[in-house]
């Protein structure tokens, strides 16, 4: 197809048993059925496993698959190439491609923002007890051992010690990350930030949806622990029912106003630092990606992964709904990618 001319966006996605699924991309189609029926017309979606896609009449590829695509699922990855190869044989754009997405594994992804000039933590991969003891007296400790091809914070230890490396190192489960250890919350008590602040009484974690150029906020989370997650988080604490109950009693509702707040600002100020953002997705040869990070004192960034699956649940189904006026936030974060994925056709780059 020449460039400059209409045609479908083809989208591939995991075919059944060949990854995992994860909803995001029904929250999306839903969405665009509603809001924007003429680009999911457009829309073909292709599961691995099948008989090849055809390109005729296609004007752009998504992959939207797993990562690290290369390490996790090689027979995808390898359909994957093939149709990479042929769109880029025929012109055709291609938006995360399979190489892109096999530079997300823990360690890799560091050593490609290390060369970028992109602030992240150091990892060291890790296969062995030995090389776990070793990698620790490197990055000269405290550390998190987790998996160097997993997203999740699940399972991350916290080493500090070297009797925690050794006992560690009798379970070690392959190929794992150890990451050395950024606390950005003693950043601020250093810098001294009001004791009051947020930012000084706990850890945090900031995500921001990256599509090439353009960048949109998503969530800010506050935890007790290092390493921040959802599941850790304060705000998922605080929607637990006895939680729930003490603020319907008038107790401690102090914390989940300030926790909203912060995180209600987040989403509807423009991202800090948006280049390091933009630069740190394309280092690793990709197109779209959510990026964790937290936000320095200085007001510069530290980050710590790039998720190119991601997970964006329907707003009736996040934490504490109707208090982050999450529904109105996801579908406002859904019609800007939108935007970004009609941005992202030839007949408008033409135009």
């Amino acid at each position: 197809m020449a460039a400059g001319t209409q045609g479908n966006i083809l989208v591939v996605i995991h075919g059944t048993g060949r990854g995992r699924h994860v909803p995001t991309g029904d929250v999306f189609l839903s969405r665009l059925k509603v809001r924007d029926p003429e680009l999911a017309a457009r829309l073909l979606i292709h599961k691995t496993g099948g008989p090849a896609p055809s390109l005729s009449g296609i004007a752009l590829v998504v992959f939207w698959l797993g990562d690290p695509l290369r390490q996790k699922y090689p027979e995808c990855y390898a359909e994957a190439s093939v149709i990479a190869r042929e769109a880029a044989r025929r012109g055709i754009r291609v938006l995360n491609g399979p190489d892109g997405l096999s530079n997300t594994a823990k360690a890799l992804q560091s050593e490609i923002w290390a060369k970028a000039g992109i602030p992240s933590a150091p990892v060291q991969c890790v296969s062995s007890g030995d090389e776990l003891v070793t990698a620790f007296n490197t990055l000269g400790g405290p550390c998190f051992l987790r998996g160097n091809e997993t997203h999740t914070e699940r399972h991350i230890r916290v080493l500090c010690a070297p009797e925690q490396v050794r006992e560690a190192a009798r379970s070690l489960a392959p190929p794992a990350a150890l990451v050395k250890i950024h606390d950005v919350r003693a950043e601020y008590r250093r810098a001294g930030t009001p004791a009051s602040s947020l930012f000084s009484r706990f850890h945090h974690k900031a995500r921001a949806f990256v599509f090439q150029g353009e960048v949109k906020p998503s969530h800010l989370f506050f935890s007790q622990h290092l390493a921040v997650g959802l599941s850790n988080s304060l705000l998922a604490r605080e929607d637990r029912p006895k939680r729930r109950l003490l603020r319907a009693l008038g107790i401690r509702r102090r914390l989940l106003s300030d926790m909203i707040a912060e995180d209600l600002n987040y989403f509807q100020t423009r991202a800090a630092q948006k280049h390091v953002l933009v630069k740190a997705v394309a280092a690793l040869g990709l197109d779209v990606a959510a990026v964790d990070y937290s936000l320095r004192p200085d007001g510069s960034l530290i980050l710590w992964e790039a998720n190119p699956y991601f997970y964006l649940p329907p707003g009736e189904a996040s934490v504490l709904s109707e208090q982050r006026l999450a529904v109105a936030r996801v579908n406002a974060s859904l019609d800007w990618m939108a935007g970004c994925l009609w941005a992202a056709l030839p007949e408008r780059l033409a135009s």
